[in-house]
C-alpha cells in the first residue's frame, strides 16, 4: 500500500533522545516504513509556545535529522514542517530561511500563544503580525496549518490564507476534545481547499480506536467531504494504541477499513492521494 502521514514529531525524538533515523526504537524510522510502496512523511520539527531561544532549537533539530535521513529508503519521500509559529519570533525574514530549508508547512501555534495567534489553551486570537506572517506564508508558498489554534484563531487564519491544512485532529461531534473540529470548521476548511490529517492520538478519539478512525471517516463522507480527509498520525508525539504503536501498524488500520466495507477507491484517497494533492499546490 501507498501511505502518506501528514504529521509526525520523529525529527525533535530523534535529536533529543540521540537516535538514528533508518532505524531506532521510535514510532517512524526508516526500517519500519519498508513496508510500504511509496511513502511520504511529513516530519515536523516541534517548538514549544515558551521557548527562550525557538529558532536555535529549530536549526539545531532539523541539521541533525536532515543527516540522519540522508541514508533513507528509497520508498521515502520526506516533507519538512515546523510545529510552532515561534520559530520565527517576530522576524518576518525567517519564512525565507525556513522556505530554503525546505519547509512546506507551519502550524501557527502549539497550545500556548507566540507573536502570531493563540492556541487551544489560550483566549488570544491572530494577531496583526500574524495576519502579515500568513500573508508571508501565502507568498512563498508555506501551507498554514490550523491544528492547536483556538476557536478564534482558527476562524481568522482561515480567512487570511491562500493554503489552509489541519494535519493532525479529529472531529469535535464524535469526541468533544479542545483539539477538535467542529462541523463548521471543517465545512469551511473543506471550502477554502484544505483538508484535515486525521489523528490517531486515543485522546482525540472515542473508544476502541480502529471503530473512531472508522467513525471520523463516516462523518467527513456523510458530509460529502471524502476529498478532504487524509492520515496525520501524530507519531512520536502522543501515547497511541497498543495496536498503533508504529508506522508498520498502518497497514493493520488499513485492512480493518477495509473489512468495514470502505472501498479500495476511497481508501486509497485517504491514506496517500488527498493529501499528495494538497501537497502538490506548494509546488
Amino acid at each position: 500500500m501507498n501511505f502518506f502521514d501528514l504529521h509526525c514529531d520523529t525529527p525533535y525524538e530523534c535529536y533529543k533522545k540521540g537516535q538514528e533515523f533508518c532505524e531506532n526504537s521510535l514510532a517512524v524510522s526508516g526500517k519500519a516504513g519498508k513496508c510500504f510502496e511509496n511513502w511520504k512523511q511529513i516530519f515536523a520539527v516541534w517548538i514549544d509556545d515558551s521557548l527562550e531561544n525557538p529558532f536555535g532549537l529549530y536549526r539545531a533539530v532539523i541539521d541533525d535529522f536532515k543527516r540522519k535521513i540522508a541514508r533513507r529508503p528509497e520508498n521515502l519521500t520526506p516533507i519538512m514542517a515546523v510545529e510552532g509559529g515561534a520559530v520565527i519570533g517576530e522576524e518576518l525574514d525567517r519564512f525565507y530561511i525556513l522556505k530554503q530549508d525546505g519547509i512546506k508547512l507551519l502550524t501557527l501555534t502549539w497550545n500556548g500563544e507566540n507573536a502570531i495567534a493563540g492556541g487551544c489553551k489560550t483566549d488570544k486570537g491572530l494577531t496583526q503580525f500574524g495576519k502579515r506572517a500568513i500573508n508571508k506564508m501565502n507568498e512563498l508558498k508555506i501551507a498554514c496549518d490550523l491544528s492547536h489554534l483556538n476557536i478564534k484563531s482558527f476562524y481568522s487564519a482561515l480567512e487570511q490564507t491562500d493554503f489552509p491544512i489541519v494535519t493532525h485532529s479529529a472531529c469535535y461531534e464524535l469526541c468533544n476534545h479542545i483539539r477538535n473540529l467542529n462541523r463548521g470548521q471543517i465545512r469551511l476548511l473543506a471550502e477554502k481547499g484544505g483538508i484535515m490529517g486525521l489523528a490517531l492520538y486515543p485522546d482525540f478519539l472515542t473508544g476502541d480506536v480502529f471503530e473512531a478512525v472508522y467513525e471520523n471517516i463516516a462523518l467527513f463522507c456523510d458530509m460529502g467531504l471524502e476529498n478532504q480527509i487524509a492520515i496525520g498520525s501524530d507519531f512520536d508525539g502522543a501515547k497511541m494504541d497498543k495496536r498503533l504503536q508504529n508506522v508498520c501498524n498502518i497497514p493493520d488500520l488499513y485492512r480493518f477499513l477495509q473489512g468495514k466495507g470502505i472501498e479500495k477507491e476511497l481508501l486509497c484517497k485517504i491514506f496517500y492521494e488527498n493529501a499528495d494533492n494538497f501537497i502538490a499546490k506548494l509546488a
